[in-house]
């Protein structure tokens, strides 16, 4: 049995959604590496570096596979954005939506807190408890942003 490697089932996922396969040949070619050391990387051997990572997500139509690659392979990026599976863009797009809701009753409490130019004690308590929030948002927002770059790819739109 295959352990689970993001890079292989990022290019099986390709395979997948796309009518031409890529196989490790023609994917090592792409990225610039020889067969040999993507099969490496496939296999759970050596750890592909940032740049070859950001290649691959080109590649493969598949900008997620950045964000997993920080949040695992990345110290700041474990502490700053731990990996979930991104929402599709309806989900991120109708959450996103429901979010602004509970932001708009934020909106005042922060003004108060930022109008005089000083946090005390008890608006940093409050200004804590409105992180998950204000991170629910970031991530909304990230995946609203990989969802339109994935189609931006899947249709050979270039910024």
């Amino acid at each position: 049995m295959k352990k689970d490697n993001i890079y292989r089932e990022a290019r099986e996922k390709y395979n997948e959604e796309n009518e031409v396969p890529l196989n490790r040949e023609e994917a090592a070619d792409r990225l610039h590496v020889s067969v040999a050391t993507l099969g490496r990387y496939e296999t759970g051997e050596s750890e592909p570096g940032p740049e070859v990572v950001y290649a691959m997500s080109k590649v493969y139509m598949n900008p997620a596979l950045r964000r997993k690659y920080c949040s695992e392979c990345c110290l700041i990026g474990q502490e700053d954005h731990p990996y979930s599976v991104p929402k599709t863009l309806f989900e991120s797009g109708y959450g996103l939506i429901n979010a602004n809701k509970v932001l708009d009753m934020f909106k005042d409490e922060l003004f108060e807190i930022l109008s005089d130019g000083k946090v005390d004690e008890f608006e940093i308590i409050k200004l804590r408890e409105m992180i998950p929030q204000i991170k629910n948002v970031q991530k909304l927002l990230s995946d609203i942003e990989i969802e339109i770059e994935k189609h931006s790819l899947m249709h050979h739109i270039v910024d």
